[in-house]
C-alpha cells in the first residue's frame, strides 16, 4: 500500500526534527554529564563561582617543599570554589599561583603552577563551551553560566562570602583553616592581560570591549564587596577550535598608600568554539532514514 502524498511530506518533515531533538538532548545529557565529573556543580547555590582572595599562609604545610617560605604570601590569588556534595568539605583550589619547582635544598620560584588553567587540567574537561548570544551579543558566540563545570564566570572577594548564612558557604569560607580570609582592604583590584588567542574578547558588563591588549589592565573592583562578571566573545563565524587567555591580578593601589598585595601567579581561560551539524546534514539524515523505514514496510508487506 503506497501512503498519501501528504502524510509522505509530513513525515520527511518531521523526522529531521525529531533527530535535531535528540541530538540536542543528547548535548545536554553530554554537558550535564561533564559538569558532574568530581564536584557537585549543579550552579544550585549563590556562592559557586570565582573568586579573589589573598594567600595568608606564611610557611607551607604539606608537599615536597613543607617548610619552606610560601611563594604566594601577601599575593592575591586566583579562586575556584569547589562546591561538594558534603558541604563540610567544600574547599578552594588556587588557579595560576607561584610554586616551587627542582630540588628541595636550591628550588626556582616559578609565576605559575600545573594547575594553571580553567577547566583545571586534572578534570580532564574540554574547554568551555561559547553559546550563541543574544540582544547586544547578538551574530557573537558568548561565555555564560550552563551545566558545563567552570561556566559561571562572575567574580567576587572570599570576604563577601563571611555573612552568607548558608552552611556551606561559611565551610567555603572557613576552608583550610581560614587561609583566604584576609582582607583586600581598600586594594584596586584589576585584571592583567597576559595573552590572548586572535579572535576572542573580552566585554565589561556594559558589554563595552576591555583587555584589548597585552599588557592592558582592567580594574573589577575595590575592597571586600564587589562583583565582576566579564564576558568572553566571539564572532558567531569564528572558526571552530580552542581559544584562551591568560591573565594576572594585580593592586593598583590607591593616591594614599600605593600597591599593598604583590601580583598573583599567571593563570588561563580556555574555550572553544564547537562545530554544530548543518540543518541539511539533519534533513538529509531524515530524508535518509524515513526511506528506509518505508523501504523496509513494504517490503514486509510484498512478502
Amino acid at each position: 500500500m503506497r501512503l498519501p502524498l501528504s502524510l509522505t511530506a509530513s513525515l520527511m518533515l518531521v523526522a529531521p526534527l525529531t533527530l535535531i531533538s535528540s541530538f540536542t538532548s543528547i548535548q545536554v545529557a553530554t554537558a550535564q554529564t561533564a559538569s558532574d565529573h568530581t564536584h557537585d556543580h549543579n550552579h544550585a547555590h549563590d556562592y559557586e563561582h570565582f573568586y579573589i582572595g589573598v594567600d595568608g599562609l606564611e610557611v607551607l604545610n604539606r608537599g615536597p617543599y613543607t617548610g619552606l617560605e610560601n611563594p604566594n604570601y601577601n599575593r592575591l590569588t586566583f579562586l575556584f570554589s569547589h562546591v561538594e556534595e558534603d558541604p563540610t568539605t567544600n574547599h578552594f583550589h588556587g588557579i595560576g599561583a607561584y610554586s616551587y619547582s627542582g630540588p628541595v635544598d636550591n628550588p626556582v620560584i616559578n609565576s605559575t603552577n600545573t594547575n594553571n588553567r580553567i577547566p583545571e587540567p586534572y578534570t580532564e574537561l574540554p574547554p568551555i563551551t561559547l553559546q550563541p548570544g543574544t540582544g547586544i551579543y547578538a551574530d557573537r558566540l558568548v561565555s555564560m553560566p550552563t551545566a558545563e563545570e567552570y561556566s559561571n564566570f562572575e567574580i567576587k572577594p572570599v570576604a563577601s562570602l563571611q555573612n552568607n548564612d548558608e552552611p556551606g558557604a561559611q565551610y567555603l569560607y572557613n576552608s583550610s583553616d581560614g587561609r583566604w580570609q584576609g582582607s583586600l582592604g581598600d586594594a584596586a583590584i584589576a585584571l592583567e592581560l597576559v595573552s590572548i588567542t586572535e579572535g576572542l574578547n573580552i566585554a565589561n558588563e556594559q558589554g563595552l570591549n576591555i583587555l584589548t591588549q597585552v599588557g592592558d589592565t582592567y580594574t573589577i573592583g575595590s575592597g571586600d564587596d564587589f562583583t565582576f562578571t566579564p564576558t568572553f566573545w566571539t564572532d558567531a563565524a569564528a572558526p571552530t577550535g580552542t581559544y584562551s587567555a591568560a591573565f594576572q591580578l594585580a593592586d593598583l593601589g590607591n593616591a594614599n598608600n600605593g600597591s599593598t598585595f604583590e601580583k598573583s601567579g599567571t593563570f588561563n581561560i580556555d574555550f572553544q568554539v564547537a562545530s554544530v551539524p548543518e540543518p541539511s546534514s539533519f534533513l538529509g539524515l531524515g530524508v535518509f532514514t524515513l526511506m528506509a523505514f518505508i523501504g523496509k514496510s513494504r517490503l514486509k508487506r510484498s512478502t
